[in-house]
């Protein structure tokens, strides 16, 4: 079969009203982003106000990083002991003493 639609008017017929197709959106089902904006105006910072906001979260992701690697290096220091081997987590797995206890 030839599939061609373009000579055809396949949508000739139809009938569409423009006043079905104006909907109007209640507050329940307006985005959260969207119902927020209506309410509060957004704050405005100078900036030297937004350069230290980005300072701080500069250095807190540095210090992710570094704490990261620390606890990297601390198990393969925990990993590199004969025999044993890495404790950490099986002391974390097990319940504490005073738990035992009661």
């Amino acid at each position: 079969k030839d599939w061609d639609f373009s000579f055809s008017g396949v949508f000739s017929g139809l009938k569409i009203d423009p006043d079905t197709l104006v909907k109007k959106l209640d507050l329940d089902s307006r985005s959260i982003i969207s119902s927020r904006t209506g309410i509060e105006e957004k704050t405005v910072l100078s900036k030297k106000e937004k350069m230290k906001l980005r300072k701080e979260r500069w250095l807190q992701k540095i210090e992710s990083v570094k704490l990261a690697t620390q606890k990297q290096k601390a198990e393969a220091k925990r990993k590199a002991t004969p025999v044993v081997g890495d404790m950490q987590p099986l002391m974390e797995a097990l319940p504490e003493l005073s738990d035992l206890t009661t």
